[in-house]
């Protein structure tokens, strides 16, 4: 086991970055251009999300770290990263379903659009009448036969639209691609600030003056671990999909990627000392 600091934490999410913005062209996956475009996209993303961690790192440091904002992202991070392990054990059908999803999705704002747009409060009728009128009405006949030619994929037998594309929950698409642990040890604490649980306020609530005399205070400052817990998940997250995005698509191997975490002054280090 190796300890590594903020700062190398810190390292190996910005050569990661670099590994990543390396690859100029990819050629087409076997499973076809769907599969390929989605990898793509999937590592745009994932760059983007370990940039703006950087970023944010850059612009307001240590102390007003925000925390809230970052471990969004970083949700998302992971979210990418098991639906790509997930998309990747059968690529050609699994693609061409979370791109057909898409009109199921269109079918669903239709939908709502529809119902909501006889509201009897006027500032919703009046509103989701203009967004029917100027993006919707002009596409209604379309986005119902997109729906018409994919809804026995996405409906059960009692005609409910599926939820999500895989009809499987995040938690069973982890446990499917070996990222159990990870759903229930990182993303659970990740999933605490995109839902905005007790576990968000509890972050941010500081006792003021002696022995807690002051009183609750609450502060924006982020504490010790914040940045640590930050490039740390970005690090884990990023290395997982860039070794199945180089795998997929010829670019590297494992190792390549492993080589981002190489600090040989680390490898005695005691855990104390991180």
């Amino acid at each position: 086991m190796i300890y590594l600091t903020t700062e190398e934490h810190r390292k190996v999410v910005e050569r990661l970055v670099f590994l990543h913005s390396s690859v100029t062209n990819v050629d087409l996956h076997p499973a076809g251009a769907e599969y390929t475009s989605l990898m793509v996209c999937f590592g745009l993303h994932s760059r983007g999300v370990a940039e703006s961690t950087l970023t944010l790192h850059d612009r307001f440091g240590t102390e007003w770290f925000p925390t809230t904002a970052c471990y969004v992202m970083l949700r998302s991070l992971f979210e990418v990263d098991v639906t790509a392990h997930y998309i990747a054990k059968d690529p050609a059908n699994r693609s061409r379903m979370y791109v057909d999803f898409e009109k199921v999705t269109d079918k669903k704002m239709l939908d709502a659009i529809n119902r909501h747009r006889m509201s009897q409060e006027p500032t919703w009728r009046e509103g989701l009448q203009l967004l029917y009128e100027h993006a919707y009405a002009s596409r209604q006949a379309e986005i119902e036969a997109s729906y018409a030619g994919v809804r026995r994929q996405f409906e059960d037998k009692n005609g409910r639209m599926a939820r999500s594309w895989s009809g499987k929950s995040l938690y069973t698409m982890a446990k499917e691609v070996n990222h159990l642990e990870a759903y229930e040890i990182y993303y659970a604490e990740l999933s605490s600030f995109a839902h905005v649980n007790v576990a968000l306020a509890d972050r941010f609530l500081r006792v003021k003056g002696l022995a807690g005399r002051g009183g609750p205070a609450w502060s924006m400052r982020a504490r010790e671990f914040d940045v640590a817990h930050a490039f740390r998940y970005a690090a884990i997250f990023f290395t997982c999909f860039l070794e199945l995005f180089g795998n997929e698509l010829k670019l590297w191997d494992a190792l390549k990627v492993r080589a981002c975490w190489d600090f040989p002054e680390a490898k005695n280090r005691d855990p104390g000392y991180a």
